[in-house]
């Protein structure tokens, strides 16, 4: 289930990217960053599974709840 769900984030935040690389549209680059931040949150869910003691776990799921702080803080406030 969550290898699904990462290759789909993948597909997603890759389409996104490339999108906006190709048309010089950057607007969707906040969604896209959003996705970065959950597929991160996934790959640490992912890690833990495999390993409870994994620092790399735990790095993955607070670097993507910052992202995702940051995103949602700059998509309310500007």
């Amino acid at each position: 289930m969550l290898k699904v769900l990462k290759i789909i984030l993948s597909i997603f935040v890759f389409t996104l990217g490339g999108f906006a690389l190709i048309t010089k549209n950057f607007d969707l680059l906040p969604y896209s960053l959003f996705l970065l931040g959950i597929l991160s949150f996934v790959m640490g869910l992912i890690e833990l599974k495999k390993d409870r003691t994994s620092f790399q776990g735990y790095a993955n799921i607070g670097a993507s709840l910052f992202v995702i702080f940051v995103v949602v803080y700059t998509s309310i406030f500007n």
